[in-house]
């Protein structure tokens, strides 16, 4: 993916933060372990040698109930009160009453785990031996995970599944993200995109009951405080928390690269030259660049980053590739110090520009330093900003002026309108055309068109 003007908006499409991921056979052992498909399994081997179902697959009701008490596949309010169970089982009318047997009977049927034909069912003749199968176990257990995932997010809690899934995946391993905050999260992002949402309160109900149900896949934890009834706080509501797993992950992941979504294992990031990666930090989240500088930056020395990195981000038409070069330089910048002042000499103004941009933001400069850098490389810096968010596209630039980021930036600029001449950032022109086009201050719009005018031939 390249960094310049001409090309880089078509690649501006978000991917998916870089993960690690457990090796294929511990995956597959989780996956047998998971409730949905380890029960799906269990009634696969349980309807043999054959019994009789309907047009539909379903055993009768004397079947079902046999497997309800031999698997425990009781309602969950009614798992801890037995007393209440055999009245529940005595009332069920058909097998599509009790959801615990049937969502896993069907995945069953769905897998191929149970052959169905004349009214029989009976375990898939290879059975035991694909389920020795590493890789047949990852995709049972995918296509049952992709299957719930609608069923439980877009058929119980009413949300987009990927706004979800997504914010799962974007979180740190091992982060427990409160269920409030992940509904606001997806509400929010559902009312962007103009899609229907409840209030928050049914938001949250929904979204629970989904979650409960993605739970049986194996691919999540949920965790609940049991703050119910509980003295003093008997008032507040029980609080519960999301946690993806690592199966989870790797279904996730299973989903993204079916749509040919970007979704880079860390193994396979940590890799790329300093061009590819540079580039690639662009399409990232926050969280996701936070994660992709740390792996990169860690499989190599600071002195040996900044090679690479100036290597590939100076000249022309890189200006977002020198952005995403001085985030990541910002990070080891107290190591490197000493280096960066000497690029400050760099021939290259466009080397130089970085250079200081980091040493700006480390606060390692006194004032009378960063006055210095600011004078002699103000400008430049500016140009270079604003060619960076030109290189995402209009909307980008827009996205961009909208922000604090490009608070004062744009003012600045015009201080010293001849400043801008000498020496000339390759970007200059460019920047003032769409300044003057698409900023919202119509003074500083007027502003850029009338330095414009002021460019000296080229």
């Amino acid at each position: 993916m390249s960094s310049h003007r001409s090309d880089a908006p078509a690649h501006r499409r978000f991917t998916a933060r870089p993960v690690s991921l457990r090796p294929p056979r511990e995956l597959a052992r989780s996956a047998l372990l998971s409730p949905l498909l380890g029960t799906a399994l269990r009634l696969a081997h349980w309807c043999g040698p054959v019994t009789r179902v309907d047009v539909q697959g379903l055993p009768d009701l004397n079947d079902t109930r046999a497997a309800i008490r031999e698997f425990g596949l009781w309602p969950r309010h009614l798992r801890r009160e037995e007393h209440h169970r055999d009245l529940w089982l005595r009332r069920l009318a058909s097998p599509k009453q009790a959801s615990r047997f049937l969502h896993p009977w069907r995945t069953a049927l769905r897998l191929g785990l149970v052959e169905c034909e004349t009214a029989q069912a009976r375990p898939a003749p290879d059975l035991d031996r694909w389920a020795g199968s590493t890789d047949r176990v990852l995709r049972w257990w995918t296509l049952s995970f992709q299957e719930c995932v609608e069923r439980s997010l877009r058929g119980v809690a009413d949300v987009e599944p990927d706004t979800a899934l997504s914010r799962l995946y974007e979180a740190p391993d091992g982060a427990r993200i409160p269920l409030g905050r992940m509904t606001h999260e997806v509400t929010t992002a559902q009312e962007e995109a103009y899609l229907p949402v409840h209030r928050p309160g049914r938001n949250l109900g929904r979204l629970a009951r989904g979650m409960l149900q993605l739970r049986d896949t194996g691919a999540v934890t949920v965790i609940r405080d049991g703050r119910q009834g509980a003295g003093p706080d008997e008032h507040r509501p029980e609080r519960i928390w999301v946690e993806l797993t690592d199966l989870g992950r790797y279904g996730i992941r299973q989903i993204l690269l079916a749509r040919r979504c970007p979704a880079p294992l860390i193994e396979d990031f940590v890799r790329l030259e300093a061009d590819r990666f540079l580039d690639a930090l662009a399409t990232f989240s926050p969280d996701g660049q936070l994660l992709a500088l740390t792996s990169w930056l860690d499989t190599r020395s600071p002195e040996n980053a900044l090679r690479e990195i100036v290597a590939v981000a100076a000249g022309p038409g890189r200006a977002l590739r020198r952005w995403n070069a001085a985030l990541a330089l910002g990070t080891v910048s107290s190591r490197i110090e000493p280096s960066l002042r000497r690029l400050l000499e760099h021939p290259d103004p466009t080397v130089a520009g970085m250079a200081s941009v980091v040493l700006l933001s480390s606060h390692m400069l006194s004032e009378t330093e960063r006055e210095e850098l600011s004078v002699g490389f103000g400008h430049w810096t500016a140009i270079d900003v604003f060619a960076a968010a030109t290189a995402m596209g209009e909307t980008g630039l827009k996205s961009f002026l909208a922000s604090e980021a490009a608070e004062g930036i744009d003012r600045r600029l015009f201080d010293d309108v001849e400043r801008l001449w000498n020496p000339e950032h390759p970007d200059t022109r460019e920047v003032l055309r769409m300044l003057g086009r698409h900023h919202p201050d119509p003074w500083v719009a007027a502003r850029a068109r009338a330095a414009q005018a002021q460019a000296p031939a080229p």
